[in-house]
């Protein structure tokens, strides 16, 4: 099993509606990596949840500095069967820094979309 990472925003004139919009380029990261997201990141996420990428932004890039100064200390959440390892948890977070900035600087096919009216969902 895995998470469906997507990135939205709201509708207007649509409470609480949120339409998505784009996905990471590694958006399907295993459930192994969960303990290992919380722990590198501390956020206690939920999956299915949408949380505004003003809020968590700054926990993501917790993460993927911490995975990448200190892989070793993130060893011990490496999946006993090979699915999820430090390597792959990096891989998801670089890959989230990636497409928020994009989405954000208006490359790519969007224009820019402020951070605070971007949303994630794992």
């Amino acid at each position: 099993m895995s998470y469906d990472i997507r990135f939205g925003v709201k509708v207007e004139g649509m409470d609480g509606y949120i339409a998505t919009i784009d996905e990471p380029e590694y958006s399907s990261p295993t459930y192994n990596l969960r303990d290992m997201f919380v722990a590198c990141m501390g956020w206690e996420y939920k999956q299915g949840k949408w949380y505004n990428c003003d809020d968590v932004f700054p926990k993501i890039r917790h993460g993927q500095e911490e995975l990448t100064l200190h892989p070793q200390k993130y060893k011990k959440y490496d999946a006993p069967n090979g699915w999820g390892a430090v390597s792959s948890a990096k891989e998801c977070l670089d890959s989230l820094v990636a497409k928020i900035g994009e989405i954000v600087s208006g490359d790519g096919c969007w224009n820019e979309i402020p951070l605070g009216h971007l949303w994630i969902r794992w």
